[in-house]
């Protein structure tokens, strides 16, 4: 206690120093003196009580009282919290959370499915359990006659920051108008679900047979699909003021001064090439590196620390073809187009028509420096190449080419979100350093 009285009286009195009289300025560093004193010449109950009268009593008379000292006091730590977390923030570790799927399946953006018939949606204790540890959200719309789907509206804030959407029914029993106000699954800045007429044809697949003349049974599902949040890591800020970025190391940059990116935003990707390197993409979607060490390049694979997962979609006997969201090694442009048909003649099947007529919205060029293994990239000085793990699905080096040195202030250090796994995913166990 007389501890804690010395420096409380302390901080007091360097916060008053100014206001106060020579003489009570005096007087109350005398008094925490004489109490610092008894405190080092060993245990006296007695002498501590007095010194602690002492120094109370010249505190009471000398010290200016604050008004709602209470309060003061608690908005004092709180902005020394703060100070301390925007510190830790800016020097330290940076909390960051993944928006999008380039580096699935080491990293998870946001991803959504509808579930099949025979999957349950969670409910009670589950249904939170799921959405809070580990972040994967449900929405479920069930019909309650024989409706039929006339309109679905934008979605809308309520209480600042809840996304809430209507679906609007024709009741074909009565003839009446039913509503249905939901939680709206968000992505980015629109709803998932999509919005509009039923034969603006403006609806995503979340809304299930939406169809003008579709009538929806008492008990059949209108909606029931699953949310899955992105990864939130913490970004280490503090290992590259000492040393250069590694290959293979997923790091964290600014797009600005990149060409051909939206300036202003931060992407994460794997490092793959340094400066001065001469990079080319095998058929085989494997990474050649050409520098002062392997001048007659060098064939990335398995066994380069730390591309063991990118590359082992090859190590058993029979060699997987590209694939999103899995570990599919670094595509060019011409293995990306054998992947395109694939996904086409998949599609073509589960429809039964011919691949010509499937038209893919993603069938783009994704690789123009990196067109097929003929390709080579240098990477100028003081520049550094990246790529994502997903390259099916990734916009990085393969387009726009290099970054500068001074973009890059990070690595991914830390998964602290979601705790739990998540089923629908490859990996579904990603918490922790254990990811990359």
């Amino acid at each position: 206690m007389a501890a804690e009285l010395r420096h409380q009286a302390a901080k007091l009195l360097n916060h008053q120093k100014d206001l106060l009289s020579s003489e009570a300025v005096a007087e109350l560093q005398g008094a925490i003196a004489d109490l610092r004193a008894i405190m080092r010449s060993g245990y006296d109950r007695a002498k501590l009580e007095e010194g602690t009268a002492t120094l109370e009593q010249a505190g009471s008379r000398k010290l200016i009282p604050y008004r709602n000292p209470g309060i003061r006091e608690n908005v004092e730590v709180l902005l020394f919290a703060v100070a301390i977390a925007m510190s830790i923030r800016t020097f330290f570790f940076q909390p960051m959370g993944i928006p999008t799927g380039s580096m699935q399946p080491t990293l998870y953006g946001i991803t959504e499915g509808n579930l099949g018939q025979a999957e349950e949606v969670p409910t009670g204790v589950n249904l939170w359990t799921q959405r809070l540890l580990a972040g994967v959200s449900h929405y479920h719309l069930v019909a309650e006659g024989n409706w039929q789907l006339m309109r679905v509206e934008p979605p809308r804030k309520t209480f600042l920051f809840f996304n809430r959407q209507r679906l609007v029914f024709r009741n074909l029993d009565t003839n009446d108008e039913e509503t249905r106000d939901i939680s709206a699954p968000m992505s980015s800045t629109d709803s998932a679900l999509g919005h509009g007429r039923v034969y603006d044809g403006n609806l995503s697949k979340y809304v299930l047979n939406p169809n003008r003349n579709y009538t929806y049974k008492p008990g059949e599902d209108v909606i029931k699909m699953r949310r899955e949040s992105g990864d939130h890591l913490l970004v280490n800020r503090v290992s590259y003021n000492f040393r250069k970025p590694e290959r293979g190391e997923i790091i964290v940059f600014e797009t600005k001064t990149i060409d051909g990116i939206e300036p202003d935003l931060f992407y994460i990707k794997r490092l793959t090439g340094l400066p001065g390197e001469t990079l080319s993409l095998g058929d085989d979607r494997h990474l050649i590196i050409k520098n002062n060490t392997w001048p007659e390049g060098q064939r990335l694979d398995a066994s380069h620390h730390p591309f063991e997962y990118v590359y082992s979609f090859n190590v058993g006997d029979n060699v997987q073809p590209a694939r999103d969201s899995h570990f599919s090694g670094h595509t060019n442009q011409k293995t990306f187009n054998e992947y395109l048909q694939q996904e086409r003649e998949r599609i073509a099947n589960d429809r039964g028509v011919h691949p010509s007529q499937i038209a893919l919205t993603y069938g783009r060029i994704i690789s123009p420096l990196y067109m097929d293994e003929s390709s080579e990239f240098e990477v100028p000085p003081n520049r550094y190449a990246a790529m994502g793990d997903n390259t099916v699905s990734s916009k990085d080096s393969r387009d726009w080419g290099s970054l500068p040195a001074e973009n890059i202030f990070g690595k991914a250090s830390f998964i602290y979100w979601p705790f739990l796994g998540q089923k629908s995913r490859t990996r579904p166990y990603r918490f922790g350093w254990a990811f990359q």
